[in-house]
């Protein structure tokens, strides 16, 4: 399994319905451009790399996370985990 589906399912496990109070506790504030429905947080690796996580929410609660991976500040991989529709995970690769 890709080492990213396995971040991404251990996120789910430990943030899905979870309050944006907990999150904040968590990851403290998010990005400035993140709004009521969408949050974004930012984790950088060997300078090159960068892992964007999303936190969608639906009534204050987390129910939708994707991460998004970045080189050289160019997204090249999506990951998604869609609670609403089918429980399960998508990759997207530009």
């Amino acid at each position: 399994m890709d080492r990213q589906i396995q971040k991404l399912q251990k996120l789910v496990k430990l943030h899905i319905n979870q309050s944006k109070a907990d999150l904040v506790n968590t990851y403290g504030r998010p990005c400035k451009y993140s709004d009521n429905e969408i949050w974004f947080y930012h984790e950088y690796r060997w300078g090159i790399f960068r892992d964007e996580i999303t936190f969608i929410f639906q009534k204050n609660v987390v129910v939708d996370i994707m991460i998004s991976q970045y080189i050289f500040w160019k997204e090249y991989k999506n990951i998604f985990y869609y609670e609403s529709k089918n429980p399960e995970y998508k990759i997207i690769k530009f």
